[in-house]
């Protein structure tokens, strides 16, 4: 390519990225409300899509990590709008910004928090129990909570959820190889581009290179341009980790690797997988380089329940949500699978 076909395709570049920002980048596009608003969280509540729902309201857990948008970044490929249009009744924790005086948050507040939030949906719909709908990390939130309230819950859904942490993938490595302590010394929070290096890490050639080879081969097709900027907002809006939860997660599951041991506890109660005794979906990705199928399928294999199943789709950690194939192909069973088992 000529030095002057570079400089027009960059001009062009710029100029399809200027008309585009111009109209705005919609993310989170299903209307919500807040219904609890504590600072360090924000519990939100999707409106209905159809007007009879479910009995046993879906609250959804999502990682500390990143943001819960990327489960709603347009409406056609939008996990939420997937799950209220099957008639679930949908909430979600949503972990906000995190600030310094955060910094001596432990796993046991997100489990306290969790709870909290548990507590006053089991009150507002008058119901014993509800689903919990756990994405990545805040799926391993999502087991823990699991096993120290199981009356609480009557479904389990494990969206990308690693388990067991001794993996050899390069993200596992690397949090292995890190001294926690030292970063939250360096940092008080772990701030979210910390954690973005880490992240481009996994495959640096196509997150850093091969992503804008696809977009220049696309920059006239403006639903691909958007879309492009959708996902990039989403991977650069990271919010910083609580240092003491940082220390926790990387120490105990990483180093340690205490949950699939039996090793792992919350404030002196033992994390015992056997007593998740609950119908129990894992949702994995088949070239999840985050949370890859060995760190979470094996879940199965170590809690007591009978109603269990597994889903695996050939996509990434982010395709499980964002996918076109996944939304054709894995959520419909999904959400039946809910569905299915939502009533009173």
């Amino acid at each position: 390519m000529k030095m002057e076909d570079v400089a027009k395709l960059r001009a062009k570049l710029f100029n399809v990225l200027e008309e585009t920002l111009k109209e705005g980048i919609d993310i989170w596009t299903t209307p919500r409300d807040e219904v609890v608003n504590e600072g360090v969280f924000k519990l939100l509540h999707y409106h209905p899509l159809v007007e009879n729902t479910h009995p046993v309201p879906v609250l959804i857990i999502y990682a500390y990590i990143n943001r819960p948008s990327v489960m709603d970044l347009t409406p056609e490929v939008s996990v939420i709008r997937r799950l209220l249009e099957a008639g679930l009744n949908v909430y979600m924790i949503d972990w906000g910004y995190p600030s310094r005086t955060d910094k001596y948050l432990t796993i046991a507040d997100y489990i306290d928090f969790i709870d909290y939030c548990v507590d006053k949906l089991r009150a507002d719909e008058n119901v014993p129990q509800l689903t919990l709908h756990g994405y990545c990390l805040g799926g391993t939130l999502s087991t823990i909570y699991s096993t120290l309230y199981p009356e609480k819950v009557k479904n389990l859904v494990l969206q990308a959820t690693p388990i067991n942490f001794d993996t050899p993938n390069t993200l596992a490595k690397w949090a292995r190889s890190i001294d926690p302590g030292k970063v939250v010394e360096a940092y008080g929070c772990v701030p979210g581009e910390f954690m973005n290096t880490g992240f481009l890490g996994v495959d640096p050639v196509m997150l850093i290179c091969g992503k804008y080879e696809g977009l220049f081969t696309h920059i006239e097709e403006e639903d691909f341009v958007t879309n492009f900027l959708r996902m990039e907002r989403w991977i650069y809006d990271s919010p910083p980790i609580p240092g003491e939860v940082y220390k926790e997660y990387i120490r105990e599951w990483y180093h340690e690797n205490k949950i699939v041991k039996g090793e792992y506890t919350i404030e002196g109660k033992e994390v015992d997988l056997k007593k998740i005794n609950i119908p129990t979906l894992v949702l994995s990705a088949e070239k999840d380089h985050i949370a890859p199928p060995e760190s979470n399928a094996v879940l199965l294999e170590l809690i007591s329940s009978n109603d269990k199943d597994l889903m695996t789709i050939d996509r990434g950690h982010i395709g499980l949500s964002t996918s076109k194939k996944a939304h054709k192909e894995m959520w419909p069973k999904a959400c039946a699978w809910i569905v299915e088992r939502s009533n009173l």
